[in-house]
């Protein structure tokens, strides 16, 4: 062979090793190009699913509630969890997202046992029920697929991505009114009262309305927002729930001595029932004739038939010959409606009811309250207890039928929103029946109200103490004497209305309380009205939205 032929076939091998050279190198290149371009296409789509299950927990979270289409279980009565709910709302915010390339989803809660429970959960849930926490974990399989990878065979990767997320517990206070007028629908006219709205027959017979009917709609509140084991209740009523004696002999009317019925509670039994068992306020008989010593309402009866509550021993003064024995009267120990002391007692509850250990500031505070008319009572503080042992109540509210207009009603003046404060300077005051003249002070039940609302509002940091306010009635309605130191309207489903009486507070506590304390923070709620017991149950269940959807806030 001659050596041209030689180089011809040394060419010829060169030119095949370079274009093998040239393959390895190719793919080499596609391969690194792969690993940039996929491994950076990979980390897109982790992110991606990160911050969709990050959203999807929250969401999940947030329908930490009793399934409310679920059968009680026949033992506990308690409604499981709605996990329906909770994959619904995981899956919907993954589509929102655009993750559609899902393996599989998973939703794991603090109520499960063994492994699949979450890290977090309080591993004693059953005794020691304050650690709860209502955790949800939402763990996502992705499958991801590569473009230049494939090359190398490899032609797509499983992406992994766990998330918790966790809502509010909640602390509800529910403050219900349980005074005289609670029962003045049971018979007749739903807002005067008759026979047959004798609160010692129907707290016996368990009939008193509204107040049967608000307690029905409050306990299916409850049910339906609670999630008993996690979130906690207490229920404190307006009046005291222990029925005097009949026996005249025995009075001891104060219809504010008494604790709250339930501090806050896990227990659905017992909440349900303390509930279901309060009673109207149920003073004793009225004796006759009247004394001017006792004090406080009585229950008056005639031939056998209930008449009404009275107040003893304002109208046995009324009943002296002499003016000077008139001027006397005294009605400050007779009403009843101490919103102030129903606050301050929420305050209590969520602070422990004495025992600080059972605190949670990591939870949703909510007080409800329930009020058929405006505030009227107070409670005195220590040193006030000597001026005024039975409350802030200003004489010149005393006696109105003497008063010039615009005439104040009992322990309140006659113009909605004039705030004071104890510490407001006295003023000169003539008995328009002995002719005395004395300085007094016009600090009254409604200015004390505010100030246990401000109190309680701003409680808790930094959102504040969420309180919702439901005024029952006509007598939340009633127009005030006197022109009101604010404005104030009610949108209705008629239009808009001036505010009531008491509407000027309930309004001021849902919308306003705490924010001379905390200006800014106060995480309200709202005020609502309903003209009768039937349409209660429609703001029960608009609270229950409202509740949930700060509870993600």
């Amino acid at each position: 062979m001659n050596q041209t032929v030689v180089k011809n076939l040394a060419k010829k091998s060169e030119r095949g090793q370079a274009i093998i050279l040239i393959a390895f190198a190719f793919i080499g290149l596609v391969a690194m190009v792969g690993l940039v371009t996929d491994t950076g296409l990979l980390l897109i789509e982790y992110g991606k699913l990160k911050r969709s299950v990050d959203a999807a927990a929250v969401a999940a979270a947030q329908e930490y509630r009793p399934n409310p289409l679920a059968d009680p279980d026949p033992i506990t009565g308690i409604r499981p969890l709605n996990v329906t709910a909770m994959e619904n709302a995981t899956r919907t915010f993954l589509q929102i997202n655009q993750i559609n390339n899902l393996d599989s989803v998973e939703i794991h809660t603090c109520e499960e046992e063994g492994d699949d429970r979450p890290d977090l959960c309080n591993p004693d849930p059953d005794g020691n029920p304050i650690e709860n926490r209502k955790l949800v974990e939402v763990t996502a399989t992705s499958n991801v697929g590569f473009a230049f990878l494939r090359v190398l065979g490899i032609n797509s990767a499983e992406v992994v991505v766990r998330s918790i997320g966790e809502a509010a517990t909640i602390d509800l206070v529910l403050l219900m009114d349980t005074s005289g007028s609670m029962s003045y629908a049971t018979s007749g006219d739903p807002y005067e009262s008759d026979p047959g709205d004798n609160p010692i027959a129907c707290n016996e017979a368990d009939d008193c309305q509204p107040m049967r009917a608000i307690k029905d709609v409050a306990m299916d509140f409850v049910d339906s927002l609670i999630y008993y084991g996690y979130d906690r209740v207490a229920v404190i009523p307006m009046t005291g729930q222990v029925t005097g004696p009949t026996d005249e002999a025995e009075r001891d009317p104060d219809p504010e001595d008494e604790d709250e019925v339930l501090p806050l509670s896990f227990d659905r039994d017992v909440i349900l029932e303390s509930i279901d068992t309060l009673t109207v306020y149920q003073p004793e008989i009225c004796p006759d004739p009247f004394s001017i010593d006792n004090i406080g309402q009585c229950l008056k009866f005639e031939g056998g038939s209930y008449v009404d509550e009275f107040c003893e021993p304002y109208d046995a003064a009324m009943a002296l010959p002499t003016d000077p024995e008139r001027g006397t009267a005294n009605p400050s120990s007779c009403p009843s409606s101490n919103f102030g002391n129903l606050f301050a007692m929420a305050k209590e509850a969520y602070g422990g009811s004495g025992n600080p250990n059972l605190q949670r500031t990591d939870s949703l505070w909510v007080t409800v309250m329930v009020a058929s008319g405006p505030a009227n009572a107070s409670t005195p503080s220590d040193p006030d207890l000597v001026d005024y042992p039975f409350g802030y109540c200003p004489q010149n509210t005393w006696l109105l039928f003497a008063m010039p207009e615009p005439r104040p009603r009992r322990c309140r003046d006659a113009v909605p929103g004039n705030e004071r404060s104890p510490s407001s300077a006295l003023v000169p005051y003539t008995n328009p029946l002995t002719g005395e003249t004395t300085n007094i002070s016009l600090y009254d039940a409604e200015d004390f109200a505010r100030d246990k609302a401000d109190a309680l509002a701003a409680s808790k940091s930094p959102n504040g103490v969420t309180i919702y306010t439901i005024g029952l009635g006509d007598g939340v309605t009633r127009e005030a004497n006197g022109t009101p130191a604010v404005s104030c309207e009610i949108e209705t489903t008629a239009g808009t209305r001036d505010c009531g009486e008491a509407e000027y507070l309930l309004t001021y506590i849902a919308r306003q309380a705490g924010e001379n304390l905390s200006p800014g923070e106060i995480n309200h709620g709202e005020y609502f009205f309903s003209p009768n017991d039937a349409e209660m149950r429609n703001i029960f269940e608009i609270i229950a939205q409202n509740i949930a959807t700060k509870i993600s806030e």
